[in-house]
């Protein structure tokens, strides 16, 4: 794996860190990927989140708040939505790490970005720790899983942000919140402590993406998430009906994000749960 943290704007690079060999300027290639990313946005009028190229698979998280751009490269071999969790994972530690020092040069990046060396260690850290997780059979398919459910809940976001009215959405919204709150406290939940990170607020959503991989019952975490999802869609059918959902869910493409990744769906025996809870018979 191969990661960047760049300068959105400027195309400066913060940090670089590489797990593969590779004879590429670093810094080269920092100012190629920034001009890239924004080509992409000028010329298609969207976002790059995945290509492939140069013989690697290569994933793009922009951060507009702080003028972010994190990219990662990995072989092709890695599953997009593996790579997607790892980048996701770094990219909050990142800005919890130093969001105070990003604020303050929002608009510049002239100082001394020495300041961020220290976080190379974090990123080894987080893949020795993924290198060991993905050595244990039982968790092999875990981020795939992760992947999926995390895709499902932007799609969710999406749809209150985009297709609602205020008043609606924050009646959806305090009902999934007094929901989530009612199933965390339920015996079966209440004391896991790795369900912890599974978090949501209505300001930032959910956030699934800082489980630790090694410690958490993936069986308990994966029930969760399904009742978690299962209280979205109730919520939403209460305050909207089930013709208005349809609408919503076909129009945000979660019927086609299904049946393009059956086949991921049904090795991950997710495939059920999926198509039942979306039918809205």
């Amino acid at each position: 794996m191969i990661i960047w943290i760049l300068n959105s704007e400027s195309g400066i690079k913060l940090l670089y860190k590489s797990f593969l060999k590779t004879d590429a300027d670093e810094d080269i290639v920092s100012g190629f990927l920034s001009a890239f990313y924004h080509f992409s946005m000028v010329e298609f009028h969207e976002e790059l989140e995945s290509i492939e190229m140069g013989g690697l698979r290569w994933i793009y998280i922009l951060e507009p708040k702080f003028n972010l751009l994190f990219v990662a490269a990995d072989t092709k071999v890695i599953k997009t939505e593996m790579l997607m969790g790892k980048l996701n994972v770094i990219r909050k530690a990142f800005i919890k790490e130093y969001e105070e020092i990003l604020i303050e040069r929002k608009k510049t990046w002239e100082g001394d970005l020495n300041v961020f060396t220290p976080f190379l260690q974090v990123i080894e850290d987080y893949n020795h720790q993924w290198g060991e997780v993905e050595s244990v059979a039982h968790v092999a398919d875990y981020f795939d899983i992760l992947g999926v459910f995390q895709q499902i809940l932007i799609m969710f976001r999406n749809i209150l942000e985009k297709r609602m009215y205020t008043k609606s959405k924050n009646e959806i919204i305090d009902l999934i919140e007094k929901r989530y709150k009612t199933v965390g406290n339920t015996k079966k939940f209440k004391d896991q402590a790795e369900l912890k990170n599974i978090s949501f607020s209505k300001d930032s959503w959910f956030n699934i993406i800082d489980i630790n991989l090694i410690k958490c019952d993936k069986e308990l975490v994966l029930n969760y998430l399904e009742i978690i999802l299962t209280e979205i869609v109730k919520s939403l059918r209460k305050i909207k009906g089930d013709d208005l959902c349809f609408k919503y869910f076909n129009e945000e493409g979660i019927y086609a994000y299904i049946y393009n990744n059956m086949k991921l769906l049904k090795d991950l025996n997710l495939d059920l749960f999926f198509l039942e809870l979306f039918l809205l018979l």
